[in-house]
């Protein structure tokens, strides 16, 4: 005959703890577990993802609504410091392209400098979207004005204003 550990009781708080370090790790049952024993608490992973997804959804989702704001800086913060690292990567990378260049050992040094460009394009526009400012430009201009200011920058070019009609 088997028989079976009771469930342990939790109080309110170390539900509140154990939902908090679930959040704190965004959703790392593993994490928040160790962190939760370093404290002393110890909940098992299977009883924190529990919670979250059951027992204590409703408690869960409205703690994360009330930090939402805190999460967001955090990871507005993190992205400003990628893009600088990226960018200092990526100048160490564009550095040594050209080094390899001017000495022949790199064929193809834009290929280097390119992908790194791409890592720092993707953090600037995450910085700038988390930030509120504008991640594209756009001009919105008629057919005629286009032609007008391809005429001026092609000699010869001739544009004729009015609409066509047909009879």
């Amino acid at each position: 005959m088997t028989s079976k550990t009771p469930a342990k009781r939790y109080t309110a708080e170390d539900i509140t703890r154990g939902l908090m370090a679930m959040i704190g790790w965004a959703g790392s049952a593993t994490d928040a577990h160790k962190s939760l024993a370093a404290e002393g608490l110890e909940v098992p992973t299977s009883t924190l993802r529990k919670w979250i997804k059951e027992t204590h959804r409703d408690q869960y989702e409205e703690l994360r609504g009330k930090y939402a704001a805190q999460m967001e800086e955090v990871l507005v913060k993190n992205y400003r410091e990628m893009a600088l690292r990226t960018s200092a990567v990526q100048m160490k990378a564009v550095e040594a392209a050209e080094r390899m260049l001017d000495t022949g050992q790199d064929r193809d040094p834009a290929r280097t400098a390119a992908s790194l460009s791409k890592v720092s394009q993707v953090s600037t526009d995450k910085l700038m979207s988390l930030t509120g400012r504008p991640t594209v430009i756009t001009e919105t201009r008629g057919m005629n004005e286009i032609l007008r200011s391809l005429a001026q920058k092609v000699p010869g070019l001739v544009v004729f204003d009015g609409e066509a009609s047909e009879e």
